[in-house]
């Protein structure tokens, strides 16, 4: 299953989820949708900032797994609307409630169905998500011998986006 699809049976789980969507190490948003009747809350901008902030927040809390065990989630609270972030592989799922939603049989349920689907997910983008001047450079920059994860940072992709494209474009590493 695409993240797409992936994020659609997210948003169906619960009529009180606003927004499911699939975030990329690096912060920015791979597969999203908003429940029609949800208005954003926030600014292009302000919700890139917030997804980044996201990625950023999973990665770094990460750290602490050994001591505390495995990390479920991250949840932001604010007065008209929760934000719940989760691990998902080397993605990030991202979901937004309204503010009187039970969070911890949301949580739960997401997990569930998340834990259901897991073998059969596959959030990494197919080659036809980047057009053809990025490919161009991804192709270049790999045969160059420059690594693949300055071949991400430089083209801002994720790094093992940048591996399958390399596998689905037969560039040997």
């Amino acid at each position: 299953m695409r993240a797409e699809q992936f994020s659609k049976n997210v948003l169906a789980l619960n009529p009180k989820i606003r927004f499911a969507g699939i975030v990329e190490k690096s912060g920015h948003l791979y597969a999203g949708v908003r429940r029609e009747d949800a208005p954003a809350r926030l600014s292009d901008r302000s919700n890139e900032i917030s997804l980044s902030q996201s990625a950023y927040i999973i990665d770094l809390r990460k750290i602490f797994s050994k001591e505390l065990g495995t990390l479920q989630s991250v949840v932001y609270n604010y007065d008209t609307v929760r934000l719940v972030s989760m691990p998902i592989k080397d993605h990030i799922l991202v979901f937004s409630t309204e503010a009187d939603v039970s969070l911890d049989e949301l949580t739960g349920k997401v997990q569930q169905y998340v834990k259901s689907v897991e073998g059969e997910l596959s959030l990494y983008p197919p080659a036809n998500i980047v057009n053809a001047e990025k490919k161009e450079a991804l192709r270049n920059l790999l045969e160059s011998g420059i690594s693949e994860d300055l071949v991400a940072e430089q083209l801002d992709l994720d790094v093992n986006t940048v591996k399958a494209l390399a596998q689905e474009m037969k560039i040997s590493l």
